[in-house]
């Protein structure tokens, strides 16, 4: 099988898009055609490498073992820069071939502007973003499903802890964007139970290179605490300041910056901060009797031996790992790839993953509880499990 990667710019013709149903699937050997877009290059490269890498990682697995009752998956991977109007020519590109689902994109904002083509086609589509806007409302979104944790959950996870250690004042410093902006709202309305109180909140551009402006007026705010929704290379430019005007306020961060290379760029500036992550970033430290830690462990030998280029491993290439193993077990149980079947098996979807166990239903689109994230503090370069 071979991966195809392409990156698409804007067409010159704007492509009508129809329901069409995926191509039939007769013989034994005839392969189901999976589309994905995901950005492996622009300000999502960092979520969209490993997810790319990772996709194919499985597909091969799977066609390995023998594929879906003999039928090989059969994927086409294509770049969408990190850039809404590519993924939408990238989306159309992929339907003419008739794909019976879709994966992508890696961006909040991406994903968001494939969900239209995606409805308007009836076709399964398994978003990598995080943002609950990609599920909901789930009138809106039958036909739409997503492998990360929503960030209601995250801001849960994250508040859990900093209750035990009285940290209800918060400023939070968030990207700019769909996926930044849904982080401090879920963070809010997550915090009105709990007491907290977000004295400041300040917006960063993904691509900033400085943040001493928001981090003064956070200074003056004087919260307890400072709360980080963004991913790199924004990350990296946030602690940096943080350390360079000397702040003391714990920091933690949302999962977007759950990955190694984030761990490696930052340096000693991330000692002693903590980062929300799934179990990938310590599955060393779990339990023998998780019954994540088996998958987890298969997956991290599997990648960093096929993309040692790529690793280490994130919580984003566990994404488009679990999309199409879920995706895969949709179609075993449908025994077809059509896409009123596909979706009322996807619906039905119990499966642990690497990102956790997905318990999927017609009214949950995602599966994942708050359990499939934990919290991790940085030492030395290397996650370490707060328990």
């Amino acid at each position: 099988m071979v991966r195809s990667i392409v990156a698409f710019f804007a067409l010159a013709s704007f492509l009508t898009v129809s329901a069409a149903p995926p191509r039939p699937v007769g013989a034994a050997n005839e392969p189901y055609l999976i589309g994905a877009v995901v950005s492996e290059s622009g300000t999502g490269s960092t979520l969209g490498r490993p997810e790319a890498d990772s996709i194919q990682l499985a597909v091969d697995e799977i066609n390995k073992a023998g594929g879906v009752y003999g039928h090989p998956l059969q994927v086409t991977i294509l770049d969408d820069e990190s850039n809404a109007t590519t993924a939408v020519n990238a989306v159309r590109k992929l339907l003419d071939q008739h794909p019976v689902a879709i994966i992508g994109s890696s961006l909040t904002q991406t994903s968001l502007a494939m969900v239209p083509l995606a409805t308007q086609a009836q076709i399964p589509m398994i978003s990598l973003a995080s943002s609950a806007q990609v599920i909901e409302p789930i009138e809106a979104r039958r036909w739409i499903f997503k492998m990360p944790i929503t960030d209601f959950h995250v801001a849960q996870s994250l508040q859990g802890y900093m209750r035990t250690k009285n940290l209800t004042h918060v400023a939070v410093l968030y990207r700019n964007d769909d996926y930044g902006k849904t982080g401090l709202a879920h963070f809010q309305d997550a915090g009105k139970r709990f007491g907290f109180t977000v004295v400041d909140a300040e917006a960063i551009d993904a691509r900033a290179s400085d943040a001493t402006t928001q981090l003064t007026k956070i200074k003056a705010a004087n919260p307890q605490a400072i709360v980080v929704w963004t991913t790199l290379p924004s990350a990296n430019v946030i602690i940096k300041g943080y350390r360079e005007l000397g702040l003391s306020y714990p920091v933690f961060f949302s999962d977007g910056a759950a990955t190694g290379v984030f761990v490696q760029q930052a340096g000693k500036n991330l000692d002693g901060a903590y980062i929300a992550s799934t179990k990938i970033n310590v599955a060393g430290e779990l339990a023998d009797q998780d019954p994540q830690k088996k998958k987890l462990l298969h997956y991290i030998d599997a990648f960093v031996k096929t993309y040692p280029k790529d690793a280490p491993v994130s919580i984003f290439g566990g994404f488009g790992y679990d999309s199409v193993y879920v995706l895969k077990n949709a179609l075993a149980r449908a025994r077809s790839g059509h896409p009123f079947e596909l979706r009322e098996e996807l619906e039905q979807t119990d499966y642990i993953g690497v990102s956790g166990t997905f318990r999927m239903s017609g009214g949950d689109h995602n599966g994942l509880s708050v359990f499939s994230i934990v919290l991790t503090q940085i030492a030395s370069g290397k996650f370490n499990l707060v328990r």
